[in-house]
């Protein structure tokens, strides 16, 4: 589903409420999938291929915190350094995502690939 992320902690530390409201946030394709035995969340370009590597780090195990309209807010570990190496110091971690009913208007121009 389309979504608007805003990620809210820096290395583990809340960013300021100035900061946070300032920031535009990342829009993609929100996916929750379960790998061995945690949750993880990723966030996909739009009209990438079969293979795709999320656009920002994933959130492992993530928790939901609070919801309200098309709004939630999630908790979970952020991997510090190389994101594919599970033994990577982990920090605190929240998404603000904004459900999109719509697709935004630049993604909806742009061509999207098949799988062949």
């Amino acid at each position: 589903m389309y979504s608007k992320v805003k990620i809210l902690r820096v290395r583990g530390t809340r960013r300021s409420d100035r900061e946070i409201y300032a920031d535009p946030g990342v829009v993609g394709h929100l996916a929750m999938c379960q790998v061995a035995s945690w949750l993880e969340i990723k966030l996909f370009a739009p009209g990438t291929d079969a293979r795709p590597e999320p656009i920002i780090p994933v959130l492992f195990d993530p928790v939901l915190v609070a919801m309200h309209g098309n709004k939630m807010l999630f908790r979970g570990l952020e991997r510090q350094g190389d994101q594919r190496d599970a033994n990577s110091a982990t920090v605190m971690q929240e998404w603000s995502v904004q459900v999109m009913v719509e697709q935004p208007a630049d993604i909806a121009h742009q061509p999207h690939r098949t799988s062949s």
